[in-house]
């Protein structure tokens, strides 16, 4: 991928070149970005321009061995780790020590079709169920074992690890000497959406650079898919919102029981959806619809609820949301969770 290809802030793209030709850039860079935010794009286009032989005019050339390998995922010197688990697609043998490399035909077609998917994607791509992917210990050694080779033929060893802050606490510490002190011609890219979730020894080694959010305009050069926000969501949230301006409780039973039922990466985006979906209902009420980016579907339903809710409703929403959030990735019990939470959205309103 060349820098032209990804869709961000141009002014972070020339930031990253200016480095490389000034011979500043750090061998880990971790990457901070928002879900969809294309911080997997934008590391490929920096691992592509480092390599290329050619580079000219701000970019890599597209054109050379190395960019048609990079732009096809398959350069043998560029290797990747993201989260996963057992799956029904893996052998056997290898059900308890699941790494990347049991599923990269499914990662790369992924990437190829759409570099800025959100986890859940990921996740139903390599066929995990409901799981929740890590990043484990196992994977560290390979991790280890594949940077120890010299490169085969490009000036760069690049490691893309998507999303670290799955990496469990083993897997971190197995890979703290290497990032500290790793071999020569070796490139780190992280990409994460919570950094604050890695160990601050992981954070120190790594230059820390922030993906700004996408503009509106950005954003609709997005794939469609990632701009439909799921329908399924919708109904669900405007149905606990309802049921709470009604102070109909029992309407809430059926909504609560079906989330608690979904896999927690699906949660974790209904939980998101509704921080979106919340915080348009507020640029709505307070007149300010022509930034709210609210969708055209969305817009006489955003409107009409916006109209029925109070003012305060809306920070007390926000939190409960992120409260929801932290207790998933807590591994709480679902039910209580969700029941938590309706109830609070109903008093709320």
């Amino acid at each position: 991928m060349r820098f032209g290809d990804v869709i961000g802030d141009k002014s972070l793209k020339e930031r990253l070149i200016k480095m490389v030709e000034q011979k500043r850039l750090s061998h880990a860079i971790l990457f901070r970005e928002e879900p969809c935010g294309g911080g997997l794009a934008l590391a490929l286009a920096l691992g592509q321009y480092v390599n290329c032989r050619h580079r000219s005019d701000g970019d890599s050339c597209g054109t050379c061995p190395t960019c048609n390998q990079f732009q096809k995922l398959i350069h043998p010197d560029l290797h990747f780790a993201f989260p996963v688990n057992s799956s029904k697609d893996v052998a056997e043998s290898q059900k308890g020590r699941p790494i990347s490399d049991h599923f990269l035909d499914s990662w790369r077609e992924l990437v190829l079709t759409n570099p800025y998917f959100a986890e859940q994607d990921l996740y139903d791509a390599i066929g995990i169920d409901n799981k929740s992917g890590n990043i484990s210990v196992h994977e560290a050694r390979r991790i280890i074992e594949r940077l120890m080779l010299r490169s085969f033929e490009a000036d760069y060893k690049v490691m893309v690890i998507w999303l670290p802050e799955k990496m469990n606490q083993e897997c971190s510490n197995k890979l703290l000497k290497l990032l500290e002190e790793p071999p020569p011609g070796t490139l780190f890219l992280l990409i994460s959406q919570a950094p604050e979730r890695l160990l601050a020894t992981i954070r120190s080694r790594c230059q820390l650079i922030e993906i700004p959010p996408m503009s509106e305009e950005q954003r609709q050069r997005l794939p469609q898919s990632l701009l439909q926000e799921p329908a399924e969501y919708c109904e669900l949230l405007t149905g606990l919102i309802e049921a709470g301006i009604s102070k109909k409780l029992i309407e809430t039973f059926p909504i609560w029981e079906t989330l608690a039922d979904m896999g927690r990466e699906k949660q974790k985006e209904f939980c998101l959806y509704s921080e979106r979906f919340i915080r348009k209902l507020y640029m709505t009420s307070q007149g300010l619809e022509q930034i709210a980016g609210t969708l055209p579907e969305e817009e006489d339903q955003i409107r009409e609820l916006a109209s029925r809710i109070k003012p305060e409703f809306y920070e007390k929403a926000l939190s409960a949301f992120d409260r929801t959030i932290s207790a998933i990735e807590s591994n709480t019990n679902s039910k209580l969770t969700f029941c938590d939470l309706s109830n609070r959205l109903l008093l709320y309103l």
